[in-house]
């Protein structure tokens, strides 16, 4: 016990001082998965304005929700990267990365600034979730659209951050979730625990598994019976289903809907395998955005929020994951449940983040009840960055 709890200063000392020198580098976890490094020592991640140059790409890749110059997709090259596999490895890994001349000095501050004590994340301010909603029901009730998403974010700022705590603290509560923490020039640091799979290869097979998910409820017993769910939810579960399957023609098998679990709420959820009819690119640029982050038409609905939406989401609801890599494939997955690091005022804190959530909309929704529902996703969000050490 004692060796894995100074495993564990060491790996929290070494994930803190990368966070703070802004080196390139994504930390992710598959679902079930064992945690994955990859650090570019040199240069900055590979930036692309068209998903056609993903073709012949292979690394960790990160995906805008509204590709632009902006923001571009970003690649963390496989050939240029220095990977680890497995907390050992990584410990490892780090340590001998931050003792180089060029981090020595930055991991030295790291280790002699004491750790906080339990703190607190507090709300400093809130996205205008409330006065863009008037403008979303209004196009649904004119018969614009069948769906919208209208989303918002949450400003915090958390008393002390714990980079390694809170990452194990969401892989070992949230097994079933993607979980990455991902920093670059172009990008900023982004923590995310998405359940949503965008496409994914199976093993030992050509075909391709992605998934309709959408509808939103609080977690409880009641709520994992299909027989729970409101009309408006599986209509809004039904939308997006379809939407997938016209895109995948006629080879497809299709498992659900069923209520599935996402941390403090439960998500309706229709699994999709299927045959690949085209390449990989073309078949992102097809399902990205999904009506399940955008809406439907997709097009005039991405083109409505871009436009009406009071900020620009950035990397969220984007995609982001494993592009082509050699022994896993292709993993990629919809960019929810996601908080963007801004600013630290000290080593161990306290640091201000941007949580960033959102809900679909049909002409039927309520205002009021659709608040309730993205603060409920925005507090599954924060149960991943409790201000204090993972005693896991």
């Amino acid at each position: 016990m004692t060796g894995q709890l100074v495993e564990m200063d060491r790996l929290r000392i070494a994930l803190q001082a990368l966070v703070l020198s802004k080196l390139p580098f994504v930390l992710y976890r598959l679902p079930e998965g064992t945690p994955q490094l990859m650090v570019l020592t040199q240069g900055k991640p590979l930036s692309f304005t068209a998903l056609s140059a993903l073709d012949d790409a292979s690394g960790f890749v990160m995906a805008p929700f509204d590709l632009n110059g902006s923001h571009p997709v970003v690649l963390w090259p496989n050939a240029s990267c220095l990977k680890a596999s497995g907390w050992p490895d990584i410990c490892f890994c780090l340590t001998e990365l931050l003792s180089s001349p060029d981090w020595a000095a930055l991991k030295a501050q790291v280790e002699q600034t004491p750790l906080l004590a339990p703190g607190t994340i507090n709300t400093m301010g809130a996205g205008p979730y409330r006065s863009d909603f008037a403008q979303f029901s209004a196009a649904l009730h004119a018969g614009l659209f069948q769906k919208l998403v209208l989303s918002s974010y949450f400003e915090q700022e958390s008393s002390c951050f714990y980079v390694l705590d809170n990452f194990m603290r969401a892989c070992a509560v949230k097994p079933e979730l993607m979980v990455v923490l991902a920093q670059a020039p172009q990008v900023g640091t982004w923590f995310v625990a998405t359940p949503e799979v965008l496409v994914r290869t199976l093993p030992q097979s050509s075909r391709l598994h992605t998934m309709a998910l959408a509808g939103t409820m609080p977690y409880c017993a009641e709520n994992m019976e299909l027989a729970a769910w409101s009309h408006k939810n599986r209509e809004e579960q039904a939308l997006v289903t379809s939407y997938l399957t016209a895109i995948l023609g006629d080879d497809y098998e299709a498992h659900g809907p069923y209520p599935v679990k996402a941390g403090s709420v439960v998500h309706l959820r229709t699994d999709l395998t299927f045959t690949p009819k085209q390449g990989l690119s073309a078949l992102l640029a097809a399902l990205h955005p999904t009506p399940a982050v955008c809406g439907l038409p997709k097009a005039a609905a991405l083109d409505f929020i871009v436009e009406h939406e009071s900020y620009q989401r950035s990397y969220y609801a984007g995609f982001l994951g494993e592009m082509q890599c050699p022994k896993s494939g292709t993993n990629l997955f919809v960019n929810l449940r996601t908080i963007e690091l801004l600013a630290q005022q000290g080593v161990w804190g306290p640091w201000t983040f941007r949580s960033y959530v959102g809900g679909g909309l049909l002409a039927a929704s309520n205002e009021d009840s659709e608040y309730a529902e993205i603060c409920a996703k925005n507090r599954s969000v924060l149960s991943n960055l409790k201000p204090e050490l993972w005693r896991g």
